[in-house]
């Protein structure tokens, strides 16, 4: 199959992008997939930090793009899959992005190491990382939680996207609260869809533990079977054309009242 790209992204901060791509790209490379993620986040970096890589990062994306270093020489393989390929942002970037030459980037990757997936995370905002990004991406997955500024910058995010002409769009809602408590004070599910305008590819359970483990440079694998890795597999699924229920191997979880509160 063709490479495909997706844009993780959302104008609102904290909402959890960076967990969501790089949860993804991993999975995803767990199924055989060759996977590059790229950190868009030029200003301030942290998918390093995530992935447990910061102190092999000699060359960068913004050495590529300013032809300073080769592809190969800034990409870093993850210890934890092979197939894993992860190409870090520069910190503190000052220049600016030029769009075509970042497209010009990717192409040379899906090319040199046969990508299936190119998984893009950006920074909290508009500006030249979401419009380089936007222009490379076949799809977009906008990342909202229960709040409702994450909610309204989420239908924002969308907005501006389909008048970039990403018409590919699907909304990841992150954090949710699987236990039930206290649905009669957040939006539900069906309202976030509903607010949002947006098609909904997966739900991601709140698992206060997942920011112990970035810290540690930790991610899904060491949770195979907790609820937070089925939400991760089944988003992959679905990014594969999958046809897969909401909540499937999901332990301890009442799918019918979740879905309807």
């Amino acid at each position: 199959m063709s490479c495909k790209v997706v844009m993780v992204t959302s104008f609102k901060g904290g909402v959890g992008k960076s967990t969501v791509a790089a949860n993804m790209a991993l999975r995803l490379a767990f199924g055989g997939k060759r996977t590059m993620l790229v950190d868009c986040d030029f200003r301030m970096r942290c998918l390093d930090i995530i992935l447990g890589v910061e102190e092999q990062i000699v060359y960068d994306a913004g050495d590529v793009l300013l032809k300073k270093a080769l592809l190969e020489k800034a990409v870093i393989v993850d210890r934890r899959d092979k197939n894993l390929l992860f190409l870090p942002a520069p910190f503190n970037w000052q220049g600016g992005i030029d769009s075509r030459a970042f497209s010009e980037m990717l192409d040379e990757a899906k090319e040199k190491y046969s990508l299936d997936y190119i998984i893009l995370d950006t920074p909290g905002s508009s500006g030249e990382e979401f419009e380089a990004a936007a222009l490379s991406c076949d799809m977009a997955y906008i990342v909202a939680t229960h709040s409702f500024p994450s909610i309204r910058a989420a239908e924002c995010t969308g907005r501006e996207l389909e008048d970039m002409g990403v018409v590919d769009k699907r909304l990841v809602i992150n954090m949710f609260d699987t236990t039930g408590k206290d649905s009669n004070k957040k939006p539900s599910v069906v309202d976030i869809i509903d607010k949002t305008y947006l098609k909904l590819v997966g739900i991601i359970p709140n698992d206060p533990s997942i920011v112990l483990m970035q810290d540690r440079g930790e991610m899904i694998d060491t949770v195979k079977e907790c609820n937070i890795a089925k939400a991760f597999n089944n988003i992959c699924k679905r990014t594969e054309g999958k046809n897969v229920p909401l909540f499937t191997g999901f332990k301890k979880v009442n799918r019918r009242k979740l879905l309807n509160n």
